[in-house]
C-alpha cells in the first residue's frame, strides 16, 4: 500500500501546483488581474467573463476540490497521529476551500470587495493541502519509533 499511497500523494501535489498555475492563467490570482477578468477593463478593451464561464469554472472547482480534499483527508487522517493538528488542518482546509468558491461568486455577483478574501482563501486551502500531502508523505516513508 505504501507505494500506491505515495503515488497518490505525489499526484495530489502535482494537481495542487498545476491548479494554482491554471487559475492564474484563467482568471488571475492578483486583485488587479481578477478584477479585470470579472468586470473587464474598457480602457484596455478587456471584456468581463460570462456568467456561463464562471459557473463552469465553479462547477469544475467544486468537483476537483471534493475529490482531492476527501482523498487527501482520508490518507492524512490515517497517518497523522496528533488529533488536534489533524482535525485543525482538515477542517481549516475544507472550510477555506468552500469559502474560495463562495467568495468568487460573491465577487462576481455582489462586490469587488470579495476579491481579496477569494485570493486569501484560495491560497490558504492550497497551502494547507500541500502541507497535508507533504506531511502524509513524511509519515508514510519516514519510520517512526511508535508501536502499532
Amino acid at each position: 500500500m505504501r507505494p500506491l499511497l505515495g503515488g497518490l500523494l505525489v499526484f495530489i501535489l502535482l494537481f495542487l501546483t498545476a491548479d494554482i498555475a491554471l487559475k492564474n492563467d484563467q482568471i488571475g490570482l492578483t486583485p488587479t488581474q481578477l478584477s479585470q477578468t470579472l468586470f473587464g477593463n474598457e480602457e484596455e478593451y478587456v471584456t468581463p467573463i460570462t456568467e456561463h464561464f464562471l459557473l463552469e469554472l465553479m462547477h469544475a472547482d467544486i468537483f476537483f476540490m471534493m475529490m482531492t480534499l476527501l482523498t487527501l483527508s482520508a490518507v492524512y487522517a490515517r497517518l497523522c497521529q496528533n488529533e488536534r493538528i489533524r482535525n485543525f488542518n482538515i477542517h481549516t482546509t475544507m472550510i477555506t476551500a468552500l469559502l474560495s468558491i463562495l467568495f468568487l461568486a460573491l465577487a462576481y455577483y455582489l462586490s469587488e470587495l470579495f476579491i481579496f478574501p477569494f485570493i486569501i482563501s484560495f491560497y490558504s486551502w492550497h497551502f494547507l493541502a500541500l502541507i497535508m500531502a507533504l506531511a502524509s508523505l513524511y509519515y508514510l516513508f519516514i519510520p517512526s519509533k511508535r508501536k502499532h
